[in-house]
């Protein structure tokens, strides 16, 4: 979350000759692994969910999942509106305004790998099957994404979700994969993690992560190169967090807390930065125009303001649950009436 914050912050207002810098690369190195960090984890969550509910009836498994997608894909789009109102968005959009909206980011990516991995298990339920096909999915996405890349030549709904051709940052091919990955990850550790302990877990993370690193050195193929090397990265920001998976304190639960309201943090944030169909960010005031301080202190402020979003929105949760969700639910259909009665 905080890489993912800064990283949209410096790139959005920083004079465009300070990113020539070596600590500007270097800081671009790690918020390409922000993005990876979301799938992986979107996958491992699925995993676990999955592995929990092996007996329910895969069709209400299916319903709910698609339920609990449902809001992470209206986001997604929402972010992208070039207006809000429907009826300015059906009969005054240009076509560069079509793309735009149609453009798959992160959440596009986790909404709809997450629908075609689920609509996949309601017909396969043999772990090893699942295991397998979700390899042989993963490998393939890696290898085709330049012939996806290739193919396509017009922009649309589909093309856009599968390649960046037409803007899209976070297109299916190649960033399901990282997804997909997750998923293995996490069928395997919530099994083994009853077999063993964390402690054995975490070594064979450790070398998983050291040997994925390594490899990303070697291999020539661009795809599976980076691939490896940002996979190898987290696996091994995963052995080093697992080491606190037994710790209790408030800076651990504070941080388990801001993971958990990872969405809502995104949201706020996003619109803070680039604006929305809404209201104008800091890229309209500040594009590219802060020196290097400023922009670190900008992004600081913003990280705190954002840590503490999330932590007290989760704090009121728990404290009054049915009066957030009143309100939440409340905010929901004020702004979709105005959506639809704006003209």
């Amino acid at each position: 979350m905080i890489m993912m914050i800064q990283g949209h912050t410096i790139s959005a207002v920083l004079v465009p000759e300070a990113k020539e810098t070596a600590f500007y690369q270097f800081l671009h190195i790690l918020r390409g692994l922000t993005a990876p960090a979301f799938l992986i984890a979107s996958g491992c969550g699925l995993a676990f969910s999955i592995s929990r509910k092996r007996e329910a009836n895969p069709l209400k498994v299916l319903l709910y999942r698609m339920m609990k997608i449902f809001p992470i894909l209206v986001i997604g789009y929402f972010l992208h509106l070039p207006r809000f109102s429907l009826y300015q968005l059906l009969t005054q959009s240009s076509r560069q305004e079509i793309i735009q909206f149609f453009q798959c980011d992160i959440l596009q990516t986790i909404g709809w790998s997450v629908i075609i991995l689920q609509i996949f298990l309601t017909f396969i339920r043999d772990r090893r099957l699942i295991i397998f096909f979700t390899i042989t999915g993963l490998l393939s996405v890696l290898y085709f994404t330049p012939q996806v890349n290739n193919w396509v030549s017009s922009p649309n709904f589909f093309t856009q979700l599968l390649t960046p051709n037409f803007g899209s940052n976070f297109p299916l091919f190649p960033f399901s994969a990282y997804l997909l990955l997750g998923f293995f990850f996490g069928l395997e550790f919530y099994e083994l993690q009853k077999r063993t302990g964390i402690k054995n877990i975490n070594r064979a993370i450790f070398v998983i992560g050291l040997v994925f690193f390594s490899a990303s050195f070697f291999i020539k193929n661009s795809n599976f190169s980076l691939f490896l090397f940002r996979t190898g990265s987290l696996i091994l920001f995963m052995s080093l967090f697992l080491t606190f998976e037994r710790v209790k304190n408030r800076i651990v639960s504070f941080f388990v807390v801001i993971g958990q309201e990872s969405l809502l943090i995104y949201f706020v944030h996003l619109i803070i930065v680039y604006g929305s169909a809404l209201n104008k960010g800091f890229i309209h005031y500040w594009k590219e125009n802060l020196n290097t301080e400023l922009s670190i202190v900008l992004a600081n402020a913003l990280i705190v303001v954002m840590l503490g979003m999330g932590y007290l929105w989760h704090s009121l949760k728990e404290e009054n649950p049915v009066a957030c969700r009143v309100l939440r639910n409340c905010l929901s259909a004020l702004l979709f009436v105005k959506f639809l009665t704006n003209w």
